[in-house]
């Protein structure tokens, strides 16, 4: 199974042009293009909020407009840039999206061989997120549904401190300790993926896995120092690829930008030899070579 994620995508109105170096929205075509003609397409596409910049029924417009032309199941959670009853407004009965009159988003999705479930962190007309008590219970519910299932949790707002201090101030400023109680009780969960800091990030929360996806348009600056400024900057957007095979999720790092590609084989003395043992599942000795030792000239 095949799992894209794409992150803080920040649609702007029409005509609102670049920001901080970057076309937001021309960002946003591209990666549905991206997605679209890939030789591997994935099987579904988690949008982990940021969906737009200020969360404006215009600003959905706009991004109904960009991700028609996706080709994959899509569904989206908001983040701390959107607003609910706009979001529900434009895009209620699609993209897992329900309007039942919630408080925060609720999907579930069962039909692959991963379960997929989101764990909404917004906090209304703020930005930092938190997991209140009515919400963990809804996870620890959903999650005992399905005990043997292996799961991975989609949000927002990852549940850790990064050390890029300004981020970290809007981050989960609550219920971390509820998630984590929750997560102790359901081993199925294999993994989390998040959005929100604008660059990729690995670490682990209560024993579980947690990925930060990059996003599609402007990057954070990483800095540590705890007296730096806030800076932003212009690393190459792009999205995550997770790949979940022989019960173990990867995670992959996707540029949107396509890149030259060059084929291997001309490029090393007795490939053949070292294909078929490789196919074979067996060791390939150093004497059949690397790439250079034909030529330099790639």
């Amino acid at each position: 199974m095949l799992i894209a994620q794409i992150t803080d995508l920040h649609c702007k109105a029409v005509g609102r042009g670049a920001n901080l170096g970057c076309d937001n929205n021309k960002n946003i075509a591209q990666a549905i293009s991206r997605l679209n003609n890939l030789s591997s397409r994935p099987d579904v596409v988690l949008a982990t909020g940021d969906l737009t910049t200020s969360g404006t029924p215009e600003q959905y417009e706009v991004l109904a407009d960009l991700l028609e032309p996706l080709e994959v199941p899509l569904y989206m959670i908001p983040g701390n840039h959107d607003e609910l009853g706009p979001l529900l407004d434009a895009f209620s009965g699609k993209y897992g999206l329900v309007d039942q009159g919630h408080d925060f988003v609720r999907i579930v999705i069962e039909e692959y061989e991963l379960r997929l479930v989101s764990l909404d962190t917004t906090v209304p007309e703020h930005h930092n997120g938190a997991i209140p008590q009515e919400r963990a219970l809804w996870l620890d519910q959903v999650l005992s549904e399905k005990p043997n299932k292996p799961t991975l949790i989609f949000m927002h707002h990852p549940p850790f401190d990064t050390g890029i201090w300004w981020m970290d101030r809007i981050g989960v400023l609550d219920g971390l300790d509820r998630f984590a109680e929750v997560l102790s009780k359901h081993s199925q969960v294999v993994g989390i993926t998040a959005g929100h800091l604008h660059r990729t990030i690995h670490a682990t929360f209560a024993g579980v896995p947690v990925t930060v996806a990059p996003t599609t348009c402007y990057s954070v600056e990483l800095n540590v120092d705890v007296e730096s400024p806030a800076m932003v900057t212009d690393e190459p957007p792009g999205l995550m690829m997770h790949l979940w095979r022989s019960n173990t999720l990867v995670s992959h790092n996707l540029y949107l930008k396509k890149h030259n590609t060059y084929n291997v084989a001309p490029l090393v003395k007795d490939w053949p030899d070292r294909w078929k043992l490789m196919q074979n599942k067996e060791q390939v000795p150093k004497v059949l070579g690397a790439i250079g030792d034909i030529s330099d000239d790639i």
